[in-house]
C-alpha cells in the first residue's frame, strides 16, 4: 500500500489514526495556503515562485518538476 495510505483523492492527507482531534484538524484547515503566504512575501515574482514550488512540491514522482526542468523555470529567467 505504500504512502497511498496517507492520501485521500489526489492531494489530500489523510489523518494517522488516532492522532487526529477536532481542534487539531481546526487548526490545520485554518492555515494559510501556499498561495497567500507567497503572495505576502513574494512580490512581483508571486505567480512564477508560486508555479514553481506547486511543480516541485508534487506528490506523483512522474508529475513533480526535475532538478532540470526547475533551474530552467521561468522564475529563474525573470531575476
Amino acid at each position: 500500500q505504500g504512502a497511498e495510505k496517507y492520501f485521500r483523492r489526489q492531494s489530500r492527507l489523510n489523518w494517522p489514526e488516532g492522532a487526529s482531534s477536532r481542534e487539531s484538524i481546526r487548526a490545520v484547515t485554518k492555515l494559510n495556503s501556499l498561495q497567500k503566504l507567497i503572495s505576502r512575501y513574494a512580490g512581483p515574482t508571486t505567480s512564477s515562485l508560486s508555479c514553481l514550488l506547486q511543480g516541485l512540491l508534487k506528490y506523483e514522482p512522474s508529475e513533480r518538476l526535475t532538478a532540470r526542468e526547475a533551474l530552467s523555470h521561468p522564475f529563474f529567467k525573470n531575476l
